[in-house]
């Protein structure tokens, strides 16, 4: 298994353009406020198996490819 995987940055998106971590806790306090929240695709970021954790406290990349670039000259 390589250390560096590439995954989709996503975060949980308010209607009224909040967001929030997917990793934190949920996001809304009652079950009538869940439809106001969805996952959103922000990018790509790197996981890394060794330690697990995600993301390198940057913005994530626009693409696939770059991240993945990445992840391959540091798996090397």
């Amino acid at each position: 298994m390589k250390r560096y995987e590439v995954i989709e940055s996503k975060c949980w998106r308010h209607t009224s353009g909040r967001a929030a971590s997917i990793y934190g806790a949920c996001p809304w306090l009652c079950d009538a406020e869940r439809p106001e929240w969805s996952l959103e695709v922000r990018g790509f970021t790197i996981r890394d198996n060794l330690t697990n954790t995600v993301g390198l406290g940057r913005v994530p990349w626009s693409t696939r490819e770059q991240a993945q670039a990445f992840a391959d000259k540091h798996n090397a």
